[in-house]
């Protein structure tokens, strides 16, 4: 676990150029060695970054690459929130475990995770510079049992994002946290909730998007996704698409911390991907199959039963049987 060095992010900017660089006017440009530049360059492969590399021309990115900025993605936030960007790291989420008692908000981006998890201990795909995976420690004066509906507003955040740049249409939320376009996954959430006490708690939340990211070339993926940049047809920058994130996540939160989420289900409305279908619903031991009638204030699922009975749902993972309504 080591943080993003700046020497990194500017090599990377100046390869960005789509032109041949040779090591020596790198190394001028850096004010490193020749040496120094190739150690750098075999990094970027050794993380799977394709650089095109011959004698005499120098080096070339084969595909667009920019690299998170710190300072960059800081001067476009909420002054009051802390932002780490790191080179690669376990998991961001486990990563602001460590934190207590903290007062502000605190922001961990990674390029990549080695030990990155989605809901029910899944291991989340996290290859290097290709998309976002974050994770906000947010500290609540409200108790554990407040938080209900938290997944589904951090679901809600990533899509007025996804507005922000563009993208209105076929865009909706799996309860309780799976952003989806077009039926396939385009981000997803974990939140881990540390009790403080009776009246505090912090809850860290975990995003992962899916943004540059063209091919799952390690095969990692185990169903249909797909990436901003499929959508767009155009590389994103993820410095701007994470300072926006962020920046949307924190006015959902304050929101949330004051109101709840009772102000947030005629959005959710709007987007629920899964309202009037029939489902089948896992519940840790016990599966369950009916249609789907929405989310009551909490955010907890409200499931039609063949026998005509409504089932309230904390939690659960849901799959489609049909789409059609009853």
């Amino acid at each position: 676990m080591y943080e993003l060095k700046n020497n990194l992010i500017k090599l990377v900017k100046i390869l960005n150029d789509g032109q041949y660089h040779d090591g020596n006017s790198i190394g001028e440009t850096l004010q490193l060695t020749r040496s120094a530049v190739w150690k750098t360059i075999k990094k970027l492969q050794n993380y799977g970054i394709k650089i095109d590399s011959i004698k005499g021309k120098g080096y070339l990115l084969q595909e667009p690459l920019l690299l998170m900025d710190q300072n960059e993605i800081k001067n476009h936030i909420a002054k009051n929130a802390e932002v780490t960007v790191f080179e690669t790291i376990g998991s961001t989420n486990q990563y602001l475990k460590q934190f207590k008692h903290h007062k502000h908000p605190k922001i961990c981006i990674a390029e990549q995770q080695t030990a990155g998890k989605g809901r029910f201990n899944r291991e989340w795909h996290s290859p290097f510079g290709k998309n976002i995976y974050l994770s906000c420690l947010y500290p609540f004066q409200k108790d554990v049992s407040e938080l209900a509906g938290l997944s589904l507003l951090t679901s809600l955040a990533v899509v007025k994002t996804l507005h922000d740049i563009g993208i209105h249409n076929h865009l909706f939320v799996k309860w309780s946290n799976d952003v989806v376009f077009d039926s396939k996954k385009l981000a997803g959430n974990l939140i881990e909730v540390q009790a403080e006490t009776h009246a505090a708690c912090q809850a860290i939340i975990g995003i992962g998007l899916n943004v540059n990211m063209l091919h799952d070339e390690d095969n990692k993926i185990s169903q249909d996704w797909i990436s901003v940049r499929h959508m767009l047809n155009r590389y994103i920058d993820r410095n701007d698409l994470s300072a926006r994130l962020i920046n949307n996540l924190l006015a959902y939160l304050k929101i949330f911390e004051t109101q709840g989420f009772e102000n947030f289900v005629e959005e959710w409305d709007k987007v629920d991907y899964l309202k009037n279908k029939i489902i089948s619903l896992n519940i840790f031991n016990e599966k369950i199959a009916g249609k789907v009638l929405g989310i009551n204030a909490q955010g907890y699922l409200l499931l039609q039963l063949p026998d005509g009975s409504v089932r309230i749902c904390s939690s659960g993972e849901a799959s489609l049987i049909r789409e059609e309504i009853y």
